[in-house]
């Protein structure tokens, strides 16, 4: 990614210890309204989704905007314990992630290739700025030759990143149909 867009992709952008840290933890509460309602189905700016390049010289936060109102699934309780726990505890564990993915490749290149073999079921939102990921539109359709035991993805229309805050019922629904389906 880092090649593919200069640098500018998120993933690159919060792999520079302490930058995302120092923007992200200024203000918390503004940090999860903005991520939050960013990165949901529910914002007019998700479709198609939010393309994650964080403008030179800003920061992550500028790809969002900070919502009027919240959505009806996300309460500013929800944000207030969002905002509470990361003030406790920081951002750095959760950045550690995207820290450490060239070490996950070289970790796990042995297995390159290999076949999961245990059941599953790949769930996203159309809206969702991963499923617009530069190869999804090829990797999505490929899962049920590439992953027999993963099968088709299942997309949800309108829905973003948060699935399972933004549609708990549809999650649920698809899930129990899996879970089902593994009996038979």
């Amino acid at each position: 990614m880092r090649e593919l867009f200069g640098g500018r992709f998120y993933w690159n952008y919060f792999q520079t210890p302490g930058v995302a840290e120092a923007e992200l933890g200024k203000d918390p509460h503004a940090t999860f309204r903005r991520v939050m309602y960013g990165l949901c189905g529910d914002t007019p700016r998700s479709d198609p989704p939010v393309e994650p390049l964080v403008p030179p010289g800003k920061g992550f936060l500028d790809l969002f905007e900070d919502p009027e109102e919240l959505p009806a699934w996300l309460t500013e309780a929800d944000i207030d314990t969002l905002a509470t726990e990361f003030t406790e505890a920081g951002f750095t564990s959760a950045l550690n992630w995207y820290r450490n993915f060239d070490r996950n490749w070289q970790l796990t290149a042995p297995w390159d290739g290999a076949q999961y073999r245990m059941p599953g079921r790949y769930i996203t939102g159309d809206r969702d700025l991963v499923y617009g990921f530069p190869g999804m539109d090829q990797l999505l359709p490929a899962l049920p030759t590439l992953h027999p035991s993963v099968g088709p993805a299942h997309i949800l229309p309108g829905c973003g990143h948060w699935i399972a805050e933004e549609r708990p019922g549809e999650v649920n629904v698809a899930l129990l149909a899996f879970l089902g389906a593994l009996n038979s």
